[in-house]
């Protein structure tokens, strides 16, 4: 038999915990950001291969993966002139590296980062040719995601 003290005690705090716990309904009106889109981006002597090709703007995680035979940097910067959006350190052949962006409608050039250690080895090219990655179009809010079937 239980004593009517220790009851009242255990209905209390129980009481306490399922009002801690809110119902939910508090944060179901604000929308949550998007889930990021995952690109993968392959180096090789020849040129840079962005995958897919075209994603919706918000935020983008690029995994990189450098098979060409020297230690590269990649740099995603808007097609027809601006400032990169995002620059790697050096990445080791055979290495990967991943880096998350927020990216808005355009087109953005996904290339070969110049050696900054002098102007001329900065307009130096490298002779691998960059790929095209195309934002655009519109992306739901993670809410809108998790009720899809």
């Amino acid at each position: 038999m239980t004593r009517p003290g220790t009851t009242a005690a255990m209905l209390l705090s129980a009481a306490l915990t399922l009002a801690a716990c809110g119902g939910g309904s508090h944060f179901a009106d604000k929308a949550r950001p998007a889930v990021p889109v995952n690109v993968s981006i392959y180096i090789n002597d020849q040129r840079v291969s962005v995958s897919p090709n075209a994603v919706s703007p918000g935020p983008v995680a690029i995994t990189i993966t450098n098979q060409s035979s020297n230690a590269q940097s990649i740099q995603v910067a808007p097609v027809g002139g601006g400032s990169a959006i995002t620059t790697t350190g050096p990445i080791s052949p055979q290495a990967n590296d991943q880096v998350t962006v927020n990216l808005s409608d355009g087109q953005y050039g996904v290339g070969i980062a110049p050696n900054s250690a002098t102007e001329a080895a900065a307009s130096t090219p490298t002779g691998v040719a960059p790929g095209l990655l195309t934002v655009q179009g519109s992306r739901s809010n993670s809410n809108n995601q998790l009720l899809q079937p």
